[in-house]
């Protein structure tokens, strides 16, 4: 007998499908006692469904489920105990169900199956299109079936239950691996960040002390080689009002100088300049075959940079305007953490010239007779 407590499964254990096992248990079963149907039937919030059918009709052959208000079984899985009717039709609970109006369920008999609890979660019934008086050996077959159907079913539950339990250890497994690496990838880039900042930190620290051009391009020459491993460096600087673009040229292996190696214009195609111009980072990682304005200012003893990185700088005070090229001898990707370093870099040097030009320009005011330019 069910407890006062009980409530329907929030689901079935197995899937509004046929299987096999059940199925042939529903045929052993109709033969036996000579029935027109059999039926393994498992009840839940969600409904009825038919794992084992004999002699089930159209649709409800390929659905294998039925909503619970049409239920015949709810009784017996909420009672816990067996229903024997020889004319289902003079039942007024059940004459207006489905199974009594269209399925032609006259005589039924049904016991319940039960879970490892004990618990009821379906029922094992028969039932014929005439009125039948069950005989006791006919119920008594009937419950032996039911029992066997229900130790089927609680065995299923088990491998169910231990496939889950399989299933969720590996999805633990797998998620705690997955926050082991991404804590692990975490660490790396918080390691490789920090580097980053002592880099710049650095670079910041010898472009403090720096009065002229030449003392910028030296520090930028010596960061230039170690730690970005570059093997050229461009720095322009451009004049507000003027398309012109004075460059200045870092080789690795060649002391600084501070006068001009070749001049741009803001409107050449050049990546350096296309950095000053539109104010945005320029990677280039190919050069076009003939793109000699590129190799011929780019060019290092070393031989030319396969792959570069031109940012635009920022002078805040000085009314001109400046981007930064850093090439490489042999191609490499140009990622965010790459770029991430440069731009830096481009921010404190451009600090350090806005210096530079100002107290340039203070020095000229000084002495008018001195050109009010980008010193040569």
């Amino acid at each position: 007998m069910q407890s006062t407590g009980w409530e329907l499964p929030t689901w079935a254990p197995l899937p509004a499908r046929p299987d096999p096992d059940f199925d042939e248990l529903a045929r052993r079963l109709a033969a036996e006692l000579q029935v027109h149907r059999a039926l393994v039937v498992l009840v839940s919030k969600g409904g009825q469904v038919y794992p084992g059918a004999y002699g089930l009709p159209e649709p409800w052959e390929s659905r294998r489920s039925m909503p619970l208000a049409q239920s015949m079984s709810l009784r017996v899985v909420a009672s816990g105990t067996p229903l024997v009717l020889r004319d289902a039709r003079l039942d007024p609970d059940l004459a207006d169900r489905v199974g009594v109006r269209e399925l032609a369920v006259v005589a039924y008999a049904a016991v319940p199956l039960t879970d490892v609890h004990g618990h009821p979660i379906g029922v094992l019934s028969v039932s014929d299109e005439r009125p039948r008086d069950w005989t006791a050996a006919e119920l008594a077959a009937l419950r032996l079936a039911a029992a066997e159907a229900s130790r089927r079913l609680q065995f299923r539950a088990l491998e169910l239950a231990e496939r889950e339990a399989a299933a969720a250890a590996a999805r633990a497994d797998d998620a705690a691996r997955k926050a082991a690496a991404a804590a692990q990838r975490a660490f790396v880039e918080a390691e490789a960040a920090a580097d980053r900042a002592r880099v710049v930190a650095r670079l910041s620290q010898e472009l403090v002390p720096a009065e002229s051009l030449l003392d910028v391009l030296r520090a930028v020459d010596r960061f230039l080689r170690s730690p970005l491993g570059a093997v050229v460096a461009l720095l322009g600087v451009s004049e507000a009002g003027c398309d012109d673009l004075q460059v200045w040229a870092l080789a690795a292996g060649a002391p600084p100088s501070n006068t001009p190696r070749a001049g741009l214009q803001l409107t050449d195609a050049h990546p350096l300049a296309a950095a000053v111009r539109e104010r945005r980072p320029v990677p280039v990682t190919s050069r076009a075959a003939g793109e000699a304005e590129y190799a011929g200012l780019v060019r290092a003893p070393t031989g030319g940079a396969q792959t570069s990185l031109s940012v635009p700088m920022v002078l805040g005070q000085h009314s001109a305007s400046g981007g930064l090229l850093v090439g490489w001898g042999l191609p490499r990707e140009v990622d965010a953490p790459l770029e991430e370093v440069v731009v830096d870099l481009a921010r404190h040097v451009g600090h350090a010239l806005d210096r530079v030009l100002l107290r340039d320009q203070r020095l000229a005011l000084g002495a008018p007779s001195a050109p009010l330019s980008v010193p040569a």
